[in-house]
């Protein structure tokens, strides 16, 4: 970590966090069921952020109608950053997964744009829900070209907060990276992840959530 308390970059790695999904060894998106909420489903405030190369960014709810954006993004990416996210490369999202990651009773979705390029999407936050119960889990994919500049890192704590101050029903976010990713567990360390059930060279992580 810097003096700043910012995450220290890695070069040649992606910052990109994995969200359990279909084609996955778990629960496709589909099958994972909305749970019950003690509060009524909530979304973030339109949250801007300005990168260390000082370009801001807006970071808003994501809707079933950013789905063809979303790909277009996707189609940008290049394998590696896809296959961070996905454990396969995945370019496009079928109808059915964007609508459930949409679905405010399915969890929180949010889309990052330029500020001085709103019609592109460069990046895309998740914050679902799973079948343990007050447990969500976190997925990010940022395009390569912002990679590097500490938006992952800002997206990542902008939900860690979310769900601190915001959802009653959520005591911890699971996330899920390789083993040899070192700006993702570096992004997960400054979060307080707990780390365990390693399998080969996936690494779940666990962030403490207190309401």
């Amino acid at each position: 970590m810097t003096k700043n308390g910012a995450v220290p970059e890695i070069a040649g790695q992606s910052s990109n966090l994995r969200l359990w999904s279909a084609g996955s060894t778990r629960e496709p998106l589909s099958t994972v069921s909305a749970l019950p909420t003690s509060s009524p489903p909530l979304r973030p405030p339109p949250l801007q952020i300005a990168t260390r190369t000082n370009r801001v960014t807006l970071s808003r709810t994501g809707l079933v109608e950013h789905l063809d954006k979303v790909n277009e993004m996707h189609a940008r990416c290049s394998p590696a950053s896809l296959y961070a996210r996905y454990r396969g490369v995945r370019r496009a999202l079928a109808k059915r997964d964007w609508e459930h990651l949409c679905d405010p009773a399915n969890g929180t979705t949010m889309i990052t744009v330029p500020l001085d390029d709103p019609y592109r999407i460069i990046a895309v936050t998740h914050l679902m829900r799973t079948t343990t119960p007050h447990v969500r889990e976190l997925g990010i994919l940022v395009e390569d070209s912002w990679q590097g500049q500490g938006l992952g890192t800002a997206l990542a704590r902008c939900m860690v907060d979310f769900a601190r101050t915001q959802l009653l029903d959520c005591q911890a976010i699971r996330a899920m990276t390789s083993r040899d990713n070192q700006r993702s567990m570096s992004i997960l360390r400054w979060l307080g992840a707990q780390f365990k059930g390693a399998s080969g060279s996936t690494i779940d992580a666990l962030i403490r959530v207190e309401n």
